[in-house]
C-alpha cells in the first residue's frame, strides 16, 4: 500500500508539472501570436461630455499620422509602443491626460481627457490665452471657444512668458474664478472680470446693466456673500435697472450708484 501511494503521488507531481509545462508553452504561444497580429482598429474616445470641444477624432488621427506616416491600424502589435504615443499625446496643447491600451483582439484603444479652461485672458496687449484652475496657459483655439469667464485690463503676462500664470493680478484673478465655480450663482451670474492698474477688480454680470466695483481681493467670499444677498433680498424689490455700479470695498457696506437718468427724476 505505502509503494502504491507512493507511486500515485508522483503521478501526479509529474501530471501537474506537464500541465504547467503545457500552459507556459500554450501562454507564450498566444502571446508569440498575439505579437504578430495586426492592429484591427483604432477606438478613441474625448470627454466631449465635459462640454469641451478643443479636440476631435481626426486630430488624434492626424497627429498619429504625422508621427508615425499613417495610422497604426495594420501595424503589427509588436511595433506599437503603447508608453511612446501616451507622451506625444499628452505633449499636445488641449491633452490634459492619454491613455493608451490594446486588447486581445488586436484593437487599439485610446482615452483623452481635454485641458478644462476657467478664464480667458486679453492682456493689455490684445494678446488672448486660458487658464485652468491651477493656472497652466492653454492656447485660444480657432474652430473652439470655451464658455468662461473673460478677464482684461492691466494685464503685462502673455502666453508664452511662462507655462504658468505668475503675475499677481492673475493669481488673484483665479481666486476669484474659482470661487465662482463652487457657487451656482455666481458661476451663472459673472461675464467679466476686469483689472485696474492698481490690482483691484470690476466684475460685469451677465444679467444686469451694472457694475460690481469688488475692490481688492482682501475679504472675498464676505463681500460676495453680502452682494448676493442684496441681489437677492434688496434689488428684487427696487428693480436692477436703475444703478450704475455697487461698490463693496467701503467698510463692509455696499455703496449703491444710481444712474445719471434715475438721478435728475
Amino acid at each position: 500500500m505505502k509503494l502504491k501511494s507512493k507511486l500515485l503521488r508522483i503521478f501526479g507531481i509529474v501530471l501537474l508539472f506537464a500541465c504547467a509545462i503545457g500552459l507556459i508553452m500554450l501562454t507564450s504561444f498566444n502571446a508569440d501570436l498575439q505579437q504578430e497580429t495586426r492592429c484591427a482598429s483604432v477606438d478613441i474616445h474625448i470627454d466631449h461630455e465635459q462640454g469641451m470641444f478643443f479636440l476631435e477624432r481626426s486630430d488624434i488621427m492626424q497627429i498619429l499620422g504625422t508621427a508615425y506616416g499613417d495610422s497604426v491600424k495594420g501595424d503589427a502589435l509588436k511595433s506599437i509602443r503603447v508608453g511612446r504615443i501616451e507622451s506625444l499625446l499628452e505633449e499636445q496643447a488641449y491633452v490634459e491626460d492619454a491613455e493608451t491600451w490594446l486588447d486581445a483582439n488586436g484593437n487599439m484603444h485610446i482615452e483623452i481627457v481635454q485641458k478644462q479652461p476657467v478664464v480667458r485672458v486679453i492682456n493689455k496687449y490684445g494678446v488672448h490665452y486660458y487658464l485652468d484652475k491651477i493656472g497652466n496657459k492653454i492656447p485660444i483655439s480657432d474652430k473652439f471657444t470655451a464658455r468662461v469667464p473673460v478677464v482684461t485690463g492691466s494685464i503685462e503676462e502673455g502666453s508664452f512668458n511662462t507655462d504658468m500664470a505668475t503675475s499677481r493680478a492673475l493669481q488673484n484673478t483665479l481666486k476669484l474664478v474659482n470661487y465662482f465655480r463652487l457657487d451656482p450663482f455666481w458661476n451663472a451670474q459673472i461675464e467679466q472680470i476686469a483689472i485696474a492698474p492698481n490690482g483691484t477688480f470690476t466684475l460685469i454680470p451677465k444679467l444686469g446693466d451694472h457694475k460690481i466695483l469688488f475692490g481688492s481681493i482682501a475679504n472675498m467670499e464676505e463681500k460676495l456673500n453680502k452682494m448676493k444677498i442684496f441681489y437677492k433680498e434688496g434689488l428684487s424689490h427696487t428693480g436692477w435697472e436703475k444703478y450704475e455700479s455697487f461698490k463693496l470695498d467701503f467698510n463692509g457696506q455696499i455703496v449703491c450708484e444710481l444712474k445719471s437718468n434715475y438721478e435728475q427724476q
